[in-house]
């Protein structure tokens, strides 16, 4: 199974500067891939743990894998598993392959320190706490872009400004749906587009990285 970021369609808003600005999972997940494709290994684990703060289950696995490689960090296969155990946390199908695999890499000693540091890591990036973070960010944004406190959009055109200077509109019920800005249902949006097990016998292939461009 190849490695990517994110999966299933997303609307091209969804990737848009504006839209990614007020959600801050999505925010610093950009901020960390743009800084890894450049090779900035450092910039890119500070921003995906920015990232991670929020919640963003990809960047948790990047920097499980950057972790467990030593891929421009100090190697670590303890800190790597225990980041993989927590991206695994919803049950995305490469994530819980990832952490079974580095799980029965460690040693014995290895597997016990993980289990002993892993509480610390999971009190602040696990979703218990790290959701209502995102959450918290989610509402306020929609409710500062639409002016109203009950977050009604009414006739709403919303313009985004493209890359290249052009602009495209969007429909403001669709920009502003539910699924990308109320916390429950954003997170069933999230987990679609990674895809829980299914129930019943599933075998999923290893995580590769992305190749570095």
């Amino acid at each position: 199974m190849k490695y990517s970021l994110a999966s299933g369609l997303q609307p091209p808003f969804t990737q848009r500067e504006s839209f990614v600005r007020s959600h801050p999972d999505l925010y610093w997940r950009n901020k960390g891939i743009a800084a890894y494709e450049q090779n900035r290994a450092t910039d890119a684990i500070t921003a995906f743990r920015r990232a991670a703060r929020y919640a963003d289950k990809p960047s948790q696995a990047m920097i499980a894998q950057m972790l467990w490689v030593g891929d421009g960090v100090p190697m670590d296969r303890v800190m790597g598993y225990v980041w993989a155990d927590l991206a695994a946390e919803r049950g995305y199908p490469a994530f819980i392959a990832t952490r079974e695999k580095f799980w029965h890499e460690l040693d014995r000693d290895e597997q016990r320190q993980a289990v002993v540091v892993g509480q610390a890591v999971f009190d602040e990036y696990g979703d218990e706490v790290a959701k209502k973070r995102e959450d918290k960010a989610l509402l306020l944004a929609r409710r500062q872009i639409t002016g109203s406190r009950t977050g009604h959009v009414g006739a709403l055109i919303v313009s985004l400004r493209l890359p290249n200077g052009d602009f495209e509109t969007v429909d403001g019920a669709l920009y502003y749906a539910d699924k990308y800005w109320k916390p429950e249902q954003y997170w069933e949006w999230q987990d679609s587009l990674f895809e829980k097990l299914p129930e019943g016998k599933v075998e999923v292939g290893p995580l590769q990285m992305p190749p570095k461009r």
